[in-house]
């Protein structure tokens, strides 16, 4: 009794599981450097925004970093004032009152110069965090190329496989029927 080589249904159907299990891995890598690309434009865009937003405000503190020659200022007239005995009192008070509100502005403008700084250590930081996923978007679209080579060489490898199969069933189909042997039927293969 002769015994017939040739691959069984199972064994073509593991290949071709093995090819569209691969195809599946790179489609979903696809979405997922997609995905990753989205999130990381966004983030460069609110990058963008806060950084836009820190520059005006940094401006604006400048002006009000300068309210110490104000107050100075301010003493001088006082000086001068003094030989004006019935408007003085007036004055005073007056300038005690700009004095209060100068030291109030001038501690509001630390206060909005700290968070202006803030506001651009975290931008600063968005950027690094968003130049980080960009580059690890580039290797993920590298290492899919790299996997898209790889699944078409499979691909290519199956089908010489599939080939070279089909014509080992042919030729043992033909040997099988060219043995002698009783009952031996012709295998509709051997072509």
């Amino acid at each position: 009794m002769t015994k017939r080589w040739w691959p069984t249904r199972s064994e073509r159907g593991q290949a071709s599981f093995s090819v569209v299990l691969t195809l599946i891995t790179v489609v979903l890598a696809g979405v997922l450097v997609n995905r990753v690309a989205w999130t990381a434009e966004a983030i460069n865009k609110k990058a963008g925004n806060i950084a836009q937003t820190a520059t005006p405000i940094n401006k604006a503190t400048d002006a009000v970093l300068n309210l110490d020659t104000t107050n100075e200022l301010a003493g001088s007239i006082l000086e001068t004032a003094k030989p004006l005995e019935g408007k003085l009192g007036e004055i005073v008070r007056l300038a005690k009152s700009v004095d209060g509100l100068a030291k109030s502005i001038n501690g509001s403008a630390t206060t909005v110069d700290g968070t202006a700084k803030n506001i651009n250590g975290d931008a600063a930081s968005i950027l690094a965090t968003a130049r980080s996923i960009d580059r690890g978007v580039k290797q993920i679209v590298t290492n899919l190329d790299r996997t898209a080579e790889v699944a078409s060489s499979i691909k290519g490898d199956s089908a010489n496989i599939l080939t070279q199969a089909e014509l080992a069933h042919r030729l043992a189909a033909c040997i099988d029927g060219g043995l002698p042997g009783p009952g031996s039927p012709a295998d509709a293969h051997c072509k």
